[in-house]
């Protein structure tokens, strides 16, 4: 039986524990192995199922999955985005109530996830599947500036 590594040009045998790399010899026993319709074990995590360790990993995943999704929306962050929670703006103020509601929602879910961990459910994909998902929220429509890139608006000039 075998195990991936962070390395993709090495991988464990979990009978003898040795690191096999690519091109020895007993990289023909793994490719074999696999041949015979068998696979290797994932890489390892390096946080125990269901610790402390994991459980701050998939919070940390949350919290880029809901940055990466402001950040398409043009803010520089979560906080950024909330920050217009009272703007005069109504795109503004809607878009930071959509993330509030999003961001509190999500970190409720997650407080029930480890309170209560599902049965089988490890990794960050698994987790996020389970997590609200920002479509389901008021968000208001995009808005486009018509600027593309190396472009910029005409210069303004007082009078």
């Amino acid at each position: 039986m075998y195990q991936l590594t962070n390395d993709p040009d090495q991988i464990m045998c979990l009978d003898t524990g040795a690191l096999i790399p690519r091109g020895h010899r007993l990289w023909n026993d793994y490719a074999a192995y696999l041949d015979a319709g068998n696979t290797a074990l994932p890489v390892p995590t390096p946080y125990e199922i269901h610790s402390p360790e994991h459980y701050r990993f998939i919070r940390s995943a949350a919290w880029a999955w809901m940055t990466a999704w402001v950040v398409d929306r043009r803010y520089d962050s979560i906080e950024s985005c909330c920050s217009y929670f009272s703007s005069s703006v109504e795109r503004y103020r809607s878009e930071a109530r959509a993330m509030v509601a999003w961001r509190d929602a999500v970190n409720l879910a997650l407080e029930q996830l480890v309170t209560n961990p599902p049965t089988g459910i490890e990794t960050w994909d698994q987790v996020r599947a389970l997590l609200p998902q920002p479509e389901a929220y008021a968000w208001p429509g995009a808005v486009e500036l018509p600027l593309d890139a190396g472009e910029s608006a005409p210069p303004v000039t007082l009078e």
